[in-house]
C-alpha cells in the first residue's frame, strides 16, 4: 500500500540524520510543532472533548511525542517497524504501533486523527480511499480527521477535493481547507492543502 516514492525515500534516508534535522531547528528556536499547534486551535473549535488522538503515519514520532507533553492522549501508526521502533525507544510510554491505515483497528475510537507529514503521496496509487474510508470508521461521533500533504501536479496525484469526496462517501462533512498549518485560507494555486472533515 506505498508508493515507489516512499520506497525510493525509504531507502535513502538516515533516521539518525532525519530526526538530528528536527533537533537541531528546535535548538535554534525555530517553530517545529505546526501541527500540533494547529491541533490545538481545531480542538478548541470542537463540540466533544478530545482525548485520544491518532498520528496516523507517525513516521519516528515526533507529532504524538509533543501532542502528549501537551496533555492528550496519542496513538502513533505507522507501517515502517523500524521508524515505529524509534518513536518507541524515544517515548516508551506512547502506544505506537506498526500498522497498515487501510486496515488499521482500534477498540477505542479516536476523538481525532491527524496525517501529517505527505502521507496521501507515500501511497500507492488508489491506496488514499481505503485509508480515508477506514480512519473514518475510527472516529468518535463528531471526531475530526485532518490531512496536510503536498498538491503535487503528477498524473497520479491524490488532490484534496478527492480527499473531500472520499471524506464524503465515508460520512465525513467538510469543516475547512487550509493551505499551511497555521490556518491560512486555501488557494486555487495552493501547492499544500490541510483538509479537516467531521464525523457526522
Amino acid at each position: 500500500m506505498v508508493s515507489a516514492r516512499w520506497v525510493e525515500w525509504r531507502r535513502s534516508v538516515d533516521l539518525d540524520k532525519y530526526d538530528a534535522r528536527w533537533e537541531a531547528m528546535a535548538a535554534r528556536g525555530e517553530s517545529v510543532h505546526g501541527e500540533a499547534d494547529a491541533v490545538d486551535r481545531i480542538v478548541a473549535t470542537m463540540s466533544i472533548p478530545v482525548t485520544r488522538i491518532l498520528d496516523a503515519g507517525c513516521g519516528t514520532g515526533r507529532l504524538a511525542i509533543e501532542l502528549a507533553h501537551r496533555g492528550y492522549e496519542p496513538t502513533g501508526a505507522d507501517l515502517d517497524p523500524d521508524m515505529i521502533e524509534r518513536a518507541r525507544r524515544k517515548a516508551p510510554s506512547v502506544p505506537w504501533l506498526v500498522a497498515d491505515l487501510a486496515n488499521f483497528v482500534d477498540e477505542t475510537p479516536f476523538d481525532l486523527i491527524v496525517l501529517a507529514g505527505n502521507i496521501p503521496n507515500f501511497c500507492a496509487p488508489g491506496a488514499q480511499r481505503a485509508i480515508v474510508t477506514n480512519l473514518a470508521t475510527q472516529l468518535s461521533p463528531r471526531g475530526r480527521l485532518i490531512c496536510g500533504w503536498s498538491q503535487e501536479v503528477r498524473a497520479d496525484a491524490y488532490h484534496w477535493p478527492e480527499f473531500v469526496t472520499d471524506g464524503e462517501r465515508a460520512g465525513l462533512q467538510l469543516v475547512g481547507t487550509w493551505r499551511n498549518w497555521e490556518g491560512d485560507e486555501l488557494e486555487p494555486d495552493s501547492d499544500y492543502a490541510v483538509v479537516i472533515m467531521e464525523r457526522s
